[in-house]
């Protein structure tokens, strides 16, 4: 299994971060520049979040599909499985969010993400992939600090819509 934790502080309130993080789930596109296009795979309310699927456009990699496997307003947590698109040697993917205030406005973020990879590739590609996800996770992270902080999306968004 591959583990990547990262954190990053935020200066903005938690209520402002979940707001971005939680209520606006399917609309990662907004801020995250990793993410071409996103959007509500279905209408199921899932512990009070706005749907329980999403699908993504990741350029590089396509379409995939992602189901909430933890989702709470008080406890400013969601968790998702990517389920379609990834690479067949990934076996299993999750990302788990969660916020932790540190004041009135500022909180933390914390990113838990984790992969099994399956198969001989799998363990060549190993630690590739770990490297690569970790990058991936630092650029989210930032994009996603930036967007919340200053309301409108990191330079490195712009520059990839306009690809």
């Amino acid at each position: 299994m591959i583990t990547i934790n990262k954190e990053i502080s935020i200066n903005k309130s938690i209520e402002a971060a979940w707001r971005v993080l939680g209520h606006e789930f399917a609309q990662a596109d907004k801020w995250a520049s990793s993410v071409k296009h996103s959007e509500a795979r279905d209408t199921k309310i899932f512990n009070g979040s706005s749907c329980s699927e999403r699908g993504c456009e990741i350029p590089g990699m396509g379409s995939i599909k992602e189901k909430l496997l933890k989702y709470s307003d008080t406890e400013h947590i969601l968790s998702y499985q990517v389920y379609e698109g990834m690479p067949s040697m990934v076996k299993f993917m999750s990302n788990t969010w969660q916020l932790f205030s540190t004041g009135n406005y500022s909180c933390k973020l914390t990113m838990k993400m984790e992969m099994r990879t399956g198969g001989l590739m799998g363990v060549i590609m190993n630690p590739m992939m770990k490297m690569q996800m970790s990058g991936m996770a630092n650029k989210i992270i930032e994009d996603f600090k930036y967007y919340v902080e200053k309301e409108k999306p990191h330079p490195r968004k712009i520059k990839s819509i306009r690809k």
